[in-house]
């Protein structure tokens, strides 16, 4: 089941890729692209809470892929150096 869905993040993460080429070299825009998501992310996960709509756990499980996907292309578009850096760290 984890390796379905880690190949889910990153077939999201390829048609994203495909379907948005251009990534921001800007970090702030980068991050805000991953921030969005994850907005997303929380908003379906108010609806399910509070408003109880039955679509909101597939809501939930899409929007934590998409916010999976763009964090993983957050990190690839680092700067090696930096990227390498923090491995050192981890």
């Amino acid at each position: 089941m984890h390796q379905s869905i880690i190949d889910t993040v990153f077939d999201e993460l390829w048609r994203a890729s495909e379907a948005f080429p251009d990534w921001p070299e800007d970090y702030v825009h980068a991050a805000a692209i991953v921030s969005e998501e994850a907005g997303e992310l929380l908003q379906a996960a108010n609806n399910l809470v509070h408003e109880q709509k039955p679509s909101s756990v597939r809501d939930m499980k899409k929007e934590a892929i998409q916010t999976a996907a763009m964090a993983v292309r957050f990190i690839i578009n680092l700067p090696e150096e930096e990227a390498e850096e923090e491995n050192e760290k981890i």
